[in-house]
């Protein structure tokens, strides 16, 4: 296989010169530049992008960890950072893990070994100390507000003053006995743990019969509806986890010709303003550009994105 040496020693000029060349840099002469893009040509000669990439130490791609690719939450992330790095100049590379930690400390030493320029991490089941383990690496940017000693950049949103406004509503509604939608019920999971100090803040204890964990999806919402329609006591609201996914419960209330009850969802999606549904907007494509600018920067910044609640 052709390499940079051969093109050397046919044109007779220096690496250095044909590396210029290949680099497209200037203060190589016209008559130089064209014999070695000639031999270039005649050998079918194609440089290794990943060895450049490697020998300028960095590779101009980002990797995403997410969940699911199939979350609302997650692909409104996902769309403001590809829209800020594509803008950039760089690459995205999608890192799926299904919350598996093993998947997760894969994706990192990957990283350990420039497979990526920077990490950043939606969502977690790994340690914040485990991933800060890794910043010598390079940039590591969560979603999520990690403390003020954690040394890892972070772009997030202040979800939980949002989820109180949402459920301060319900209670001025009237309505007596919520029902609450999270796409997995776990100690790690951020948005979980947040949900559950902000109902009990506003409300008391969440009662175990309550919760409706795994849904991520619209068929997932649907199957909520099914779970919540047959509850003793009967709940009269439900605070779901997208509007999707509440799009999916509203689905089962109607078809089965039930008691229109008030669903509230999250990240003011077509769908929800289609049913009118009352709505937390997270601002996800705006955290999104802010995680990404953070990972090309290399600070430790921690930004806060706004939410809004939306009445309907």
């Amino acid at each position: 296989m052709t390499n940079i040496h051969d093109i050397a020693r046919l044109s007779g000029y220096s690496v250095s010169t044909v590396s210029r060349v290949i680099n497209h840099q200037k203060y190589v002469a016209d008559d130089k530049r064209q014999k070695i893009e000639r031999i270039m040509r005649d050998l079918d000669y194609v440089p290794n992008r990943v060895a450049r990439d490697l020998s300028k130490g960095r590779t101009k791609t980002i990797g995403v960890v997410l969940p699911y690719a199939n979350h609302p939450y997650f692909a409104r992330i996902v769309d403001g950072i590809v829209t800020a790095g594509f803008a950039a100049g760089y690459k995205i590379t999608m890192l799926p893990t299904n919350y598996d930690m093993t998947t997760e400390r894969r994706y990192l030493e990957e990283f350990r070994s420039k497979a990526y320029d920077a990490l950043v991490f939606t969502s977690r089941s790994s340690a914040l100390s485990t991933l800060e383990r890794y910043r010598k690496y390079g940039p590591i940017v969560c979603c999520e507000d990690p403390g003020a000693d954690c040394t890892l950049a972070a772009a997030y949103t202040d979800r939980r003053q949002s989820v109180v406004e949402a459920l301060q509503w319900t209670q001025r509604q009237g309505i007596q006995n919520l029902g609450v939608l999270l796409s997995r019920n776990n100690l790690i999971s951020a948005s979980a743990r947040m949900t559950r100090q902000a109902y009990q803040e506003v409300l008391g204890a969440l009662p175990a019969q309550n919760l409706f964990d795994g849904a991520v999806t619209f068929e997932d919402g649907y199957r909520a509806g099914a779970y919540f329609a047959q509850l003793t006591p009967a709940v009269d609201g439900i605070l779901a986890n997208s509007d999707d996914i509440a799009a999916g419960i509203v689905s089962y209330y109607r078809e089965h010709q039930l008691p229109k009850i008030t669903v509230i969802g999250q990240e003011n999606l077509l769908s929800g303003r289609l049913l009118g549904l009352p709505t937390i907007d997270h601002h996800l494509e705006a955290l999104g550009q802010a995680a990404f600018k953070l990972a090309i920067s290399n600070t430790h910044t921690h930004q806060l994105i706004k939410s809004k609640f939306i009445e309907r």
